[in-house]
């Protein structure tokens, strides 16, 4: 199974990401932000089944927002109150991977919203509303948390400490495991956006948080990096793979 996130940038104006996500790399289940609505990125196989296979809403006054989409199943809208477009959450159940996994399963696609005081605040409210949702059951939560998602000590830019309060509160709140940095153990944060004001600094805010449980099956986890990828938005997707319990 494969588990991707990807923020495409104001709606992602050549339509290819999503296409190159599902039919390209084989993923089953794509959380997008500042994604334009998937009747403009779909391919036309997948249109006739959309309208339960899909989760999105716009930011309010904008034309783009958050999505969750799976390639089979049934994806059931979650309202998150306050975070209309910002979070896009939905119950899966059915999906043809589900059976070695978790049924239903609650997932949430963020994209932390820059309101006062901070971002960190922000990503904590919005942790609140999913604690609440979630009510003790699986969760995958993945996104851009406009905040640093993974931690490499020997960094020269150190991750600071509500940064890795947040990462740790994934952990123990929601008992999840960080798939890049299980995969990237004690390795140089690769970058996840490319950030207008300094495009060299590996800014490293996206990340999929997947349950502890699917530890022992997750294969690899790496951000998708090149001058085709970086074309389409000032984001790298990140895509998590898992074996199925009979591999």
């Amino acid at each position: 199974m494969k588990l991707a996130t990807y923020n495409l940038l104001k709606g992602g104006a050549r339509r290819t990401h999503w296409i190159r996500m599902v039919e390209d790399l084989g993923v089953d289940l794509l959380l997008v932000q500042e994604s334009y609505s998937h009747r403009e990125h779909l391919p036309a196989w997948l249109q006739s089944e959309a309208d339960r296979r899909v989760a999105w809403r716009p930011v309010q006054g904008r034309a783009w927002g958050s999505g969750v989409f799976s390639t089979s199943g049934n994806v059931a809208p979650i309202r998150v109150p306050g975070y209309a477009g910002w979070i896009a959450a939905a119950e899966l159940s059915g999906a043809s991977w589900q059976r070695d996994f978790i049924d239903p399963l609650v997932i949430f696609s963020i994209h932390a919203p820059f309101k006062s005081p901070s971002y960190a605040s922000q990503v904590n409210r919005i942790l609140d509303k999913i604690k609440k949702i979630a009510r003790g059951r699986d969760v995958v939560i993945g996104g851009d948390f406009n905040l640093t998602v993974s931690h490499f000590p020997a960094a020269d830019r150190p991750t600071n400490r509500q940064d890795l309060m947040i990462q740790q509160r994934l952990a123990d709140d929601f008992n999840l495991i960080n798939c890049w940095q299980s995969m990237n153990e004690n390795q140089p944060l690769h970058q996840t956006l490319r950030w207008s004001g300094d495009r060299s600094t590996a800014y490293h805010c996206d990340g999929i948080f997947a349950p502890r449980s699917w530890r022992d099956r997750l294969q690899s986890c790496h951000v998708l990096a090149g001058d085709d990828w970086n074309a389409l938005s000032d984001h790298n997707p990140i895509v998590a793979e898992f074996a199925s319990a009979t591999t």
